[in-house]
């Protein structure tokens, strides 16, 4: 039988069993008593147990350096039982290692992209991708440092990796040597920050998932191997066969209808920008809050979850009668809450399925981890029968009409009946907080999270948090510190007596123990760090806070219209379910080899959300106004010609003709100029919601456009520049006072629209069209290079308005333009065929060109225009906009 300390000694020695292979891979010699073991108590492949052991023996007892001494000889151990839990989970985990043909060099042979491995179809193989070997943070270099590169002997032609580790070596140990108090979850961020570029196996194994996702999925898997032997009468043995994992798939289904179900009265335009931000952010803390419930009662660690976000998670649990039921529970009571709170608007519909490691290949009924991505196409297809039968459970609820309930007055944004607390009140509480909260995490650095018990009286919890939830136990602060913790450390103090665990979690920052030692020793014992990355760059005045949509609308240049950008990666149920199934043909194993692994699953997630919510931020903070240029030292006419000035009315609805004012530059600034005007950026793009696969922002229409192809520019770089992944986008252009829940709804249907023409497509201005040329065809980035060159020519007067709209009225006679837009791969690829076989517009193209005076702009233009004329609508549509005057 186990016990309570066996258990936390097992979650130490799962996470951390591997960690010899990093110090070992400096070339540093093991020293002391682990030097001299023999092969023979450490397990064959398990010398760098040694280097763990000697590290560990710096901060933990005997007995979890005993776990991690004799993971791969577990009769060894004075702990047998516990140590083949161990062994166990670490082969189960690392059941998608393939065998290569070569010994590498385990110091001197990088990781391998997993997006490199990716293969649907009959694409083309992308070839091998390297991950550069660096730590994981959020600088402004971080990107180019991190993007994997597309050879060998490109990066170690100019890498000796022997210093590198014992740089990143260094680095790490310094930051472990600090802590005063360790905790599972501030070492498992530590090994996230710090060895998610580090190949788990190299020696005679394709280097392709990271130490830190082997180590987390390992250490998770032990957990549910330790609950499962406790809880279960079936005995746990040794084979790979048996069931001892349950797999969760949870999902809440209504975020879209319940994050944009806000109207624009002029009354409920204060706030509104916020209030969309903290609707969207509500739901990702929800979510959170919910994985966390499941843990917390499962009693796993945050290393069972692997993965959770965009309203989505999965756990991996103990098979175990508790676990269903306490799962059955958690499921209701959130369902119930989301009646009561929400009028069955969100529904939370979970699946499971039970699992084995490997499964007998003679059973075709039981799924397991080595085919992980089967198992989550099937826990899908459940989710999505469960949500055809939502609410099931609680009809009680549901038709509860014993109560009658009487309103004052209706919400003017959501349109909710509430009761108001003052005759001024337009706005309901549930709107007012959303409000709140997106101001708060637009302004903060860190995020606190109090998992509370039945003393706390929520009734104060609105004062205490931005958000809470009573039903889960858990509230969320949010808090901007500079100089010290004493912030954090007051809050927790004043909570101490509610909770018995809190995590301090840094926003978009790796370096998340500033602040750690200033906690006392007490504190330090509920107390865990951690970081975390998330899209929420915000256009903000300082001072002023975030501007409204219609300011954004009128930084654009042109015509004052406002862009909503909705984006997401194409087949990603197919790149997880059968993306590595080529993998198989290259095994060199005698044993079946999994294509999609838990460990391929964790990774993939990882890599994509690490994308989508941290270097999301870097590529929209491109896109910026300055509200003072005055450390430029420019006279009034250099300002002139660098700048355009913008006045913006102040936020501030009892303040009449009084306005901020901002300025855009003309043309890009060199580096010189973006680091002395740093300090006074504003981003003009407003990311609403951005992580796990997609995301949705917001900004000035030629602002979002841009930031369209930049983004899936990086996004092909960052995967690989792979044929089977790829994004699909819709961009919808409005009037700022354009309801703006409408106005996301129609990017959603262009979204749609591009995934219903092939994907790897996006629509605007009412076409859909590739991102890039495909033979005849142009793509979206050549249109808009061709529109910024059409814009250029009317700047310097070689080419008038006239002729330049009147290319659009020769499209329009030339072709058929669709009564809507075209949404099947087949008419798509049907009316583009026609439009090149089409060339009655060329007579007249031909005779207006003769009305340009410049020979040269005359040429180009003859060359050019009859290349983009089938799809000359974006370009015209970009250029009409951007040469109208604002109103």
């Amino acid at each position: 039988m186990v016990n309570n300390m066996d258990r936390k000694n097992l979650e130490f020695a799962s996470l951390l069993h591997d960690i010899g292979k990093f110090h070992q891979r400096t070339g540093d010699k093991v020293t002391g008593k682990y030097s001299e073991i023999p092969m023979e108590k450490h397990g064959r492949n398990g010398a760098h147990a040694k280097w763990s052991a000697d590290f560990l023996s710096n901060f933990f007892d005997e007995d979890i350096i005993d776990l991690a001494l004799h993971h791969h000889n577990p009769n060894a151990s004075n702990y047998p039982k516990l140590c083949q839990m161990l062994q166990k989970a670490d082969h189960h985990s690392s059941t998608e290692r393939i065998t290569s043909g070569e010994a590498n060099d385990t110091s001197l042979t990088p990781l391998i992209s997993i997006f490199s491995e990716v293969k649907i179809g009959d694409n083309k193989e992308s070839g091998e991708y390297y991950v550069p070997f660096k730590k994981i943070d959020l600088n402004e270099d971080s990107f180019e440092n991190l993007k994997p590169k597309i050879s060998s002997k490109e990066i170690m032609s100019g890498w000796n990796l022997k210093p590198d580790y014992k740089q990143l070596w260094a680095e790490f140990s310094n930051e472990i040597i600090n802590l005063k108090h360790f905790n599972f979850n501030t070492t498992l961020a530590l090994m996230k920050k710090y060895t998610s570029t580090i190949p788990s196996a190299v020696y005679v194994s394709v280097p392709d998932i990271s130490l830190y996702d082997h180590s987390k999925t390992t250490a998770a898997l032990a957990i549910c191997r330790y609950l499962f032997d406790r809880d279960c009468d079936e005995k746990l043995t040794q084979t790979n066969h048996q069931n001892v994992y349950l797999a969760i798939n949870g999902d809440i289904s209504g975020i879209q209808k319940f994050i944009f179900k806000i109207s624009s009265p002029q009354e409920a335009q204060s706030g509104m920008s916020k209030r969309l931000r903290g609707r969207s952010l509500y739901l990702t803390l929800l979510t959170n809050a919910i994985a966390d419930k499941i843990a917390q009662e499962l009693e796993l660690t945050s290393a069972n979850i692997l993965f959770c976000g965009g309203g989505r998670f999965t756990i991996i649990a103990p098979n175990t009668e508790n676990a269903k039921v306490k799962l059955e529970e958690i499921k209701n009571k959130v369902n119930e809450e989301f009646i009561e709170k929400f009028n069955a608007e969100l529904y939370l519909a979970i699946a499971t399925e039970e699992c084995c490691a490997i499964k007998n290949p003679k059973d075709n009924e039981s799924y397991d981890l080595n085919n992980f991505g089967k198992l989550m196409k099937h826990l899908t297809d459940l989710l999505t029968e469960d949500k055809k039968h939502k609410f099931v459970d609680n009809l009680k609820d549901v038709f509860n009409f014993d109560e009658e309930i009487i309103y004052d007055d209706i919400c003017s944004v959501c349109g909710k009946l509430y009761n108001k607390e003052n005759e001024d009140d337009f706005v309901c509480p549930s709107c007012k907080s959303h409000e709140s909260l997106g101001q708060k995490v637009a302004n903060s650095n860190y995020m606190i999270k109090v998992f509370l018990n039945d003393e706390y009286d929520f009734k104060d919890a609105k004062k205490d948090f931005a958000f809470s939830d009573e039903c889960l136990k858990v509230g969320y602060n949010f808090f901007r510190s500079y100089k010290s913790g004493s912030d954090l450390i007051k809050f927790i103090e004043k909570l101490d007596s509610f909770s018995d665990k809190f995590e301090v979690i840094k926003l978009n920052d790796t370096d998340f123990l500033e602040f750690a030692n200033e906690f006392d020793d007490l504190s330090l014992e509920k107390v865990s760090f951690s970081f975390s990355f998330i899209g929420n760059t915000v256009p903000k005045y300082p001072k002023e806070g975030p501007l409204y949509f219609e300011h954004l609308a009128q930084i654009s240049k042109g015509s004052n219209k406002l862009g909503i950008l909705k984006m997401d990666v194409d087949n990603l149920g197919q790149i997880f379910s059968s993306g590595f199934d080529q993998l198989l043909d290259n095994s060199n194993s005698e044993e079946f080899i999994s294509g999609m692994s838990i460990s391929r699953m964790s990774t993939l997630s990882s890599q994509l959300d690490l994308f989508f919510s941290g270097f999301v931020n870097g590529i929209a903070s491109n896109y910026v106004v300055y509200s003072d240029i005055d450390a430029l030292n420019l006279d009034e006419s250099a300002i002139n010609n660098k700048f355009k000035k913008i006045d913006l009315k102040l936020q501030n609805d009892n303040v009449e003709d009084e306005f901020i004012t901002v300025y855009k530059a003309k043309s890009e600034l060199d580096l010189e100029e973006r680091r002395t005007l740093k300090r006074w950026e504003i981003p003009t793009i407003y990311i609403n919601f951005s992580g796990g696969d997609d995301l949705l922002v917001l900004g000035p229409y030629d602002d979002i456009i841009e930031f369209a192809g930049e983004l899936r520019t990086k996004f092909k770089q960052w995967t690989c520049d792979n044929d089977s992944i790829n994004l699909s986008a819709g961009i919808s252009i409005v009037s700022p006072k354009f309801p703006i829940g409408k106005a996301a709804n129609m990017a959603e249907d262009y979204l749609e629209a591009s995934k219903s023409c092939g994907k790897d497509k996006i629509c605007v201005f009412g076409e859909v069209v590739n991102w890039d040329d495909n033979g005849l065809y142009k793509g979206f980035n050549s249109l808009l290079d061709f529109g910024l060159e059409l814009e250029e020519y009317n700047r310097k007067s070689k080419v008038s308005k006239g002729l330049i709209y009147s290319m659009l009225n020769m499209w329009r006679g030339s072709f058929e333009e669709s009564p809507g837009i075209i949404d099947d791969e087949d008419e798509w690829n049907e009316v583009h065929s026609k439009r090149l076989s089409t060339k009655k517009y060329v007579p007249l193209f031909k005779y207006k060109l003769r009305l340009i005076k410049d020979k040269e702009v005359r040429k180009d233009l003859d060359k050019k225009g009859i290349k983009f004329m089938p799809w000359i609508k974006i370009p015209v549509s970009w250029v009409s906009l951007r040469m109208r005057e604002a109103k």
